[in-house]
């Protein structure tokens, strides 16, 4: 019989994965659908009417291979807490912009920040006898 000897066997790293590209930001969309006056007018915070209080949000999201808005959170949101975040996320809900393409194809993946100002329309102001 023959003897086996043992062999050594050195095992490298395998090489480092290719890192992901980040999803591209789209800075000038091409909408299909957006909110209108009256869809703000549905989302604007109950308190915020009864208080006369006007504000800001800012949300995240990224875009389906429909055009969609997905996975959207809110960055940022003034005044803190008054509700205009939350408002912000019901609306994305209302957007469609034309998908991104690559080779002619719809594709997902981008990413885009959209900012909301949310104010309240001015009472008319009386006429003034003449």
């Amino acid at each position: 019989m023959r003897a086996i000897k043992p062999v050594r066997v050195a095992i490298a790293d395998a090489p480092p994965a290719p890192a992901a590209r980040p999803a591209p930001v789209i800075v000038k969309p091409d909408w299909v659908v957006k909110p209108v006056g009256a869809d703000i007018a549905d989302v604007y915070p109950p308190e915020a009417v009864k208080a006369g209080l006007g504000g800001a949000a800012t949300i995240g999201c990224a875009v389906s291979l429909e055009g969609r808005l997905v996975d959207c959170k809110v960055l940022d949101e003034a005044p803190a807490q008054a509700g205009f975040g939350e408002a912000a996320l019901k609306l994305s809900e209302r957007f469609q912009m034309k998908p991104m393409t690559r080779d002619g194809h719809p594709v997902s993946g981008g990413k885009i920040r959209i900012p909301f100002r949310f104010a309240l329309p001015h009472p008319p102001q009386p006429v003034a006898p003449s």
